[in-house]
């Protein structure tokens, strides 16, 4: 969406958050999905809007998906098919059935990709490792060397694209954690921080950022 009366940084916000909520066209949304891949500014932006209506979610319950085959059955043929003798139903629907499943199994179950590693976290004095993975858009962050963090506190992980404000990706419990991520590219920086159980209270990092790293290639 181009709009001349909104200034350039403001119209990047409006578009991430369109495009986060799934209201633009089909044309603009390929467009800027491809825009996510490329630039980093609107990246973060959509980062941002992600994590601000992550908590819609929870709102909404899952809904189960209508049984249209009837319906389409009867636009393609015109009348319903006539009802056969119960057995041969039966018979059918199992036939059916197994070949479904076998379809499934072959369609919904491929070999598992490995994760890609993008960086190490790391800090000069510092006993603490961090290794950063990516599978898709699941991203791995895993603790490979120095301690956990002490009782009453936590490891947080941060997104840093230039010189915006550092986006919280996520808390870090026990030797790590894995992430659902469409928003990272090359050069951004990956940094992580010791918060307060529960994470920073002001949206920004408030304790000692003890290791970073940058996303050379992805």
């Amino acid at each position: 969406m181009t709009t001349p009366d909104i200034p350039k940084e403001e119209e990047t916000d409006v578009l991430a958050a369109e495009y986060v909520l799934g209201t633009l066209p089909l044309a603009e949304r390929e467009a800027a999905a491809t825009r996510l891949r490329r630039d980093a500014h609107f990246a973060l932006a959509v980062a941002r809007w992600e994590q601000r209506l992550s908590g819609l979610n929870a709102g909404y319950d899952d809904a189960p998906a209508p049984d249209l085959l009837p319906k389409i059955e009867a636009r393609l043929f015109g009348v319903s098919p006539q009802k056969k003798p119960f057995w041969k139903s039966w018979f059918a629907g199992a036939a059916a059935a197994a070949a479904l499943g076998v379809a499934v199994l072959v369609i919904f179950s491929p070999a598992p990709q490995p994760f890609t590693p993008l960086t190490t976290l790391a800090a000069e004095g510092s006993a603490l490792r961090y290794e950063v993975a990516l599978r898709g858009q699941e991203l791995r962050v895993a603790r490979i060397a120095g301690p956990a963090a002490e009782a009453g506190r936590v490891h947080e992980l941060w997104l840093i694209v230039g010189d915006a404000a550092p986006v919280s990706l996520g808390l870090i419990e026990g030797d790590g954690v894995t992430l659902a991520t469409a928003a990272l590219g090359a050069g951004m920086v990956l940094a992580i921080s010791l918060e307060p159980t529960g994470g920073s209270p002001t949206g920004a990092p408030t304790g000692p950022v003890l290791v970073t790293g940058v996303i050379e290639n992805i």
